[in-house]
């Protein structure tokens, strides 16, 4: 049986001090929960739905909400 992915890749913006971040695939057809450890890289892709996630630049101001 293959999962079904969807052909939209969602990019998750987080923290770049963050190493390590956890993935369910989100909503009711989710998948196991997975944790996805950065290591020396500024980006991971959930194996499961291609979700990806990107650590911010620390040189970048964050987004004021309005």
């Amino acid at each position: 049986m293959s999962a079904r992915r969807s052909s939209v890749i969602t990019t998750i913006q987080v923290d770049a001090d963050v190493e390590e971040v956890a993935c369910d695939g989100g909503g009711a057809y989710g998948h196991p929960l997975v944790y996805l450890p950065f290591g020396k890289k500024d980006t991971v892709v959930c194996y499961y739905c291609g979700r990806r996630f990107q650590r911010r630049s620390s040189k970048l101001p964050e987004r004021k909400a309005h």
